[in-house]
């Protein structure tokens, strides 16, 4: 979808990561990352609590500041008095 490349090394088989959870720890320690594939195309990816805390907090901060440039963008329009709005003024 993204374009995003794997290492064969960081590869487990579905079935391999319903049965062995000491495999995925041991992958998720020497790869950072565990890509589960299902079919033979990738289904999920597994992180450590840590690198998904990071992740999940760059993306609030690129959200908060998708909100204050719209605040600010925002700011700078004509502003309209909701009594006068639901008047028909």
């Amino acid at each position: 979808m993204y374009g995003v490349k794997y290492e064969i090394d960081e590869m487990i088989s579905s079935s391999t990561f319903s049965r062995n959870m000491n495999k995925v720890s041991e992958l998720l320690e020497k790869m950072n990352r565990v890509v589960v594939l299902r079919n033979n195309s990738p289904e999920m990816v597994v992180l450590p609590i840590e690198e998904y805390e990071r992740i999940k907090a760059l993306a609030d901060l690129a959200e908060h500041l998708e909100i204050a440039k719209l605040i600010e963008t925002r700011k700078s329009e004509k502003q309209f008095d909701l009594e006068d709005v639901l008047a028909g003024k």
